[in-house]
């Protein structure tokens, strides 16, 4: 009887382990969208409180769109990132990095 009830147990706690989360969007992708709302949040910066913030969920929400995630997928996916730091830290070198062509481009069109 007592083997009943340490498999049964057993079973209950393997069920109840916690599954990886995985990430649904690529750190590519992650990227992208956060080298594209750091250019959003640098377009309101001589504004403050209100402005700001109303022009800041708008364009938050256009880069989003523009991209086809959604903010809950977005922001699901940085929390399970955001618990493995050298991938958190690449995603964000690669945006910053991707910032940086884009404005080494912009000069040479100048």
């Amino acid at each position: 009887m007592t083997r009943i009830v340490g498999i049964f147990l057993l079973c209950c706690l393997a069920a109840c382990a916690e599954k990886e989360e995985k990430p649904v969007l690529s750190n590519e992708q992650l990227s992208r969208i956060m080298a594209d709302l750091f250019i959003a949040d640098a377009a309101t910066t001589g504004l403050a409180g209100f402005e700001k913030d109303s022009l800041m969920r708008v364009y938050f929400d256009q880069v989003l769109s523009m991209h086809h995630v959604t903010k809950e997928a977005y922001e699901n996916d940085l929390r399970i990132i955001a618990r493995d730091l050298p991938r958190m830290e690449g995603v964000v070198r690669q945006a910053s990095e991707m910032l940086n062509k884009e404005k080494k481009a912009d000069k040479k069109g100048e």
